[in-house]
This record gives structure tokens, C-alpha cells and sequence, in this order.
């Protein structure tokens, strides 16, 4: 008999509609290898002039069995190569290569909001007596195409180490061919040699390729809702501190906060002295113990190290993007301007011109007209989307060029591209949905560094500004540190 049927909108939270895209998945039905569900979502498009692209929302299924539920992992639910449909006229479902989710998507350009249509998914084996478990994240496309990598500031970005055309100050168009032959040594693309030791071949994304990015940094809500797909060893090997924070800690132990923002509890202590029952994990921002409530901080960008933010990515089927990446995903074919930050211009209102009415709620807004993400440096965490409301345009609400949001501001943005390192061997595979035994992922933690600034630094905030790449932001949340600043979002490829 199912036990379970879990739904869980990772970006766009089921008990919040109302901020943001207001994505809203509905409760599943299952029927033999059939899942069926409602989606609805608002602000969609798709245009075929400027940006040129579109939004999406990517679903994919995780299943458990249930006898023992406590003690058997969730699993990625690979789905079948056909049966998959989408109700009316408006919409289409786009398959993944690797069976492991899909992408809903409008068929015809147009802009506005989707009203309620009915998906039906069809798993690659029938679910039984399993538990299953929906989600959805909203996905922008950044579509094919040739870019700059670089600004051409004078001197080459902070201490010479953005990109830049070999030894001079010039940006580097990414083009095609750079693509397919890869652009090799990293005199080629950094005047100061700040990139991989070994060369770039056709292998690394370079940034010209079509892929998806998350709209959205990864949430508060969404981390819970991964944590508590786990198992008890998974849980103690992503907590920031097992010897001080383990899944059995008592409920109401914060395991990960930030100033002013979200705070992520014990909900429930899991067990470690015969089950090794796993802990449930919820959100508790107002402190109350009434967890994952509309003011409990759901929509918050959340601070992880490397480890945990590698490992939502492979679990979620997604990847990290990479440092040319980011730079495409900002600034789209657009001949940049120096020192420019996400939003296509240097404007930028500093965090004293805004205020909000309830900081915790999702109906909360930004008051007055910004420039920008304008929580950089501020110490004030917001949740994500916040400056975008519908009457803005794309510098008001601090997005890129092709609608994504925070790439300034929120939390530095966790890459692909570091200083004296080999990252050579990163390609586009995307993550498999599954972690071992210890939570590890697919992906080495090394490769990282970071971008975009965040809401506690202003440094390296510029769209080619590179200073995190030569250290790398090996940091996080640790030990629940109020100060966590760093975070990011997955992207998928084709």
C-alpha cells in the first residue's frame, strides 16, 4: 500500500505562493508508473527578440521504498523514454537526454502567467508500495551563442585578474570555434595567469553552448527539503560541525543561519544508537518552533560550503556552472561596460534607500525605485527576488540579460575557476541525482571559487570582477555561523 505521496517546489515554496514566480505544483497522483500533477506559475515568457530565450521549470522525482522507510535512502526516479504529456495548448515537456527530469516550457512566445495545467510524468518502472517525492525549480535558458568574457577595465579588473584577450586589456570574444577547438593555455584568456594549470579544451564549458541556470539561488527551503531526503550518514557528513550539530542533536539545535535571514533547525532528532534513523530538518526563522511557516524565512538564499552546495547539485541532477559561464549568463552577446555588475550598468543605491515592511514574509518588497540588488555590503540577507516586482525592468530588479536573479548581490555565486589549479577535467555532465554513502558528489570541492559579490561583501560584486577565483571561497555556514555568505545555483546542459 503507498504510504506517501510528498510534494516539494524548490525555489517557490508550496506555503508561499505569492512571492516571486508563484510556482505551485499540486499534490500527485499515482497510477502504475504514471505521476500525475497540476503546475501553474506566473511572469512566464518566451521571445524570440532581445535575450532571445526562455523560462522553465525543471521537475524531476525521487522514490523510497517504504518498508523500513526510516531507514531506506530516497532515490532519483529515472523516468521513461515516452509518456509524458502536458494538458492544453500553451505548454510542452521537454525530456531530459538522460531520462532524469524534464523541463516544462511555453511552446509560443508570449509573456505572462501560466495558468493551471495538468502534467503527467511516466516513470521508467512502476511505483508500487514506494514513497515518492515531486519537486520543481524554476530554470531560465541561456541559449547558444557568442560572448566577451572580460570588461576591458584598464587593469584588468582587481590586481589584473579578470578576464582579459592574452596580455592585453582587452576582453576575449568566446566564439564557436574557440568552443569546438577549446581555448587552451590560460595565457589565453587571463593577462595574469589566473586560471587552470593545465589548458581548456573543447570539453569545458566555455560559456558559448545553450545550457540552463536556476533563476534563483539555492534556498533555505530548498537545502531542508534536500537534507531531508538523506540518510542519517549523509546528514552527519553535510553538518557543518558532526561533533557539535549531528542529525540527532536535540530539536531546536540551529545547524545553519544568517544574520537577519533564515535560520535551519533540528525539527525532529534522528537516531544513531539502533536505527540510525535520520534527522528532520525545518525552517524556524522567528524562533517560535512552529517550523516552515510563511515568515520562517522559506525563500531565503542559503550559505553552504562546498560540499553541501556539490552535493545539492548532483542530488537535484543539476551542475555547477562555470566561470565563463557566469559571465554569459550575466551579460548575454552585449558588448560590455566596464566595471558593470549584473544589471547591465555600474548604477548601483546603496541598501539605505530600501526598506521592507516584514522582512520574513513572502509578500515582501522592496519600498522605492533601486538600481540594482542593492543588499551588497549591507549586512541584510533578503530572500530571493525581492527587488523584482511587475512593473520593473531589468536594472530595477537586478537582473541579467537574460532574467536571472541576484548574480549580484545575495550570495557569492560558487564556480567552476580557480588560481593554480586543474580544473581542466570539469565537463558539461550533469549531476546524477545520486550521492554515496558519505554525501559525496561527483565533482571535486577544489575547483570552486566564487563571483558576484554577496549581501555582506562588496568586493568582486563586478559581472568580470574575479578576486574570489584566486583564493577560492572554500568557506560557508560553518558551525551556524551568522556571517555565512556564500551560496550559489545549479545550471543544467543539454
Amino acid at each position: 500500500m503507498r504510504k506517501l505521496s510528498l510534494l516539494f517546489v524548490l525555489g517557490l515554496f508550496l506555503q508561499i505562493e505569492s512571492f516571486a514566480n508563484n510556482l505551485v505544483l499540486g499534490t500527485p497522483t499515482i497510477n502504475g508508473s504514471n505521476i500525475t500533477f497540476t503546475i501553474k506559475w506566473d511572469n512566464s515568457w518566451k521571445v524570440s527578440t532581445g535575450p532571445s530565450n526562455w523560462d522553465a521549470v525543471w521537475i524531476f522525482v525521487k522514490r523510497q521504498t517504504c518498508d523500513q522507510a526510516a531507514l531506506n535512502p530516497w532515490i532519483h526516479g529515472a523516468l521513461a523514454a515516452t509518456g509524458h504529456s502536458v494538458s492544453g495548448t500553451q505548454l510542452q515537456v521537454d525530456l531530459a537526454s538522460d531520462n532524469q527530469g524534464v523541463f516544462i516550457r511555453r511552446i509560443a512566445d508570449g509573456i505572462g502567467n501560466i495558468t493551471q495545467a495538468i502534467v503527467t510524468l511516466s516513470l521508467a518502472s512502476t511505483v508500487g508500495s514506494d514513497n515518492i517525492g515531486l519537486y520543481g525549480i524554476e530554470m531560465v535558458n541561456v541559449p547558444e551563442g557568442q560572448f566577451y568574457i572580460g570588461d576591458g577595465e584598464v587593469n584588468g579588473g582587481q590586481n589584473g585578474w579578470s578576464f582579459t584577450d592574452g596580455n592585453t586589456t582587452n576582453p576575449k570574444l568566446i566564439t564557436q570555434a574557440i568552443q569546438q577547438s577549446g581555448i587552451g593555455a590560460v595565457g589565453n584568456y587571463s593577462r595574469a595567469n589566473i586560471g587552470s594549470t593545465a589548458p581548456l579544451g573543447a570539453s569545458f564549458p566555455l560559456g558559448y553552448n545553450r545550457f540552463y541556470c536556476m533563476k534563483y539561488e539555492i534556498t533555505s527551503s530548498q537545502y531542508v527539503s534536500f537534507l531531508n531526503t538523506l540518510t542519517y550518514n549523509q546528514q552527519l557528513r553535510l553538518s557543518p560541525n558532526a561533533n557539535s550539530l549531528p542529525p540527532e542533536a536535540p530539536a531546536g539545535t540551529v545547524i545553519n543561519r544568517t544574520y537577519q535571514g533564515y535560520t535551519i533547525e533540528v525539527k525532529t532528532p534522528g537516531n544513531s544508537t539502533t536505527t540510525l534513523t535520520p534527522a528532520v530538518y525545518g525552517n524556524d526563522a522567528t524562533d517560535d518552533n512552529n517550523y516552515d511557516q510563511p515568515n520562517d524565512g522559506l525563500g531565503y538564499a542559503v550559505s553552504l560550503g562546498n560540499k553541501q552546495f556539490l552535493s545539492f547539485l548532483d542530488w537535484a541532477a543539476l551542475r555547477p556552472m562555470t566561470d565563463f559561464e557566469f559571465e554569459k549568463a550575466c551579460r548575454g552577446p552585449i558588448t560590455p561596460q566596464v566595471n558593470e555588475f549584473a544589471w547591465g550598468t555600474t548604477d548601483y543605491t546603496p541598501y539605505v534607500n530600501y526598506s521592507v515592511t516584514d522582512k520574513y514574509l513572502a509578500t515582501e518588497r522592496l519600498s522605492g525605485t533601486g538600481l540594482g540588488m542593492n543588499n551588497v555590503q549591507s549586512n541584510n540577507n533578503f530572500r530571493v527576488g525581492i527587488a523584482a516586482t511587475a512593473t520593473s525592468n531589468r536594472v530595477n530588479a537586478g537582473a541579467t540579460y537574460y532574467g536571472i536573479m541576484e548574480m549580484t548581490g545575495g550570495m557569492h555565486e560558487r564556480v567552476v575557476g580557480r588560481y593554480n589549479f586543474d580544473y581542466s577535467g570539469f565537463t558539461t555532465a550533469n549531476g546524477d541525482g545520486i550521492l554515496d554513502a558519505n554525501a559525496n558528489s561527483n565533482w571535486n570541492e577544489s575547483i570552486l571559487g566564487g563571483r558576484g559579490g554577496s549581501w555582506r561583501e562588496y568586493t568582486g560584486s563586478q559581472t568580470s570582477n574575479r578576486y574570489f577565483i584566486v583564493g577560492g571561497i572554500a568557506g560557508g555556514n560553518d558551525n551556524g555561523d551568522n556571517w555565512g555568505h556564500h551560496g550559489g545555483r545549479g545550471v543544467r546542459s543539454f
